[in-house]
């Protein structure tokens, strides 16, 4: 894991590493129990980060 939003919410975001690639997971919560994970396409470095900047700026979902 290269950096995650704040686990205090109901939907956490993490950006992690694979192989050399990137991509971003998602965590929706109900109650403190998870109730679906999602992930993105793998990515090189640089669109990786635009699309986490994106996310953080809540230009992308």
């Amino acid at each position: 894991m290269i950096a995650y939003t704040c686990d205090c919410e109901d939907v956490v975001y993490e950006l992690c590493r694979e192989a050399g690639l990137f991509y971003i997971l998602r965590t929706e919560r109900r109650d403190g129990v998870v109730q679906q994970v999602h992930e993105t396409y793998r990515w090189h470095y640089k669109e990786a980060c635009e699309v986490w900047v994106a996310l953080l700026d809540g230009g992308a979902q």
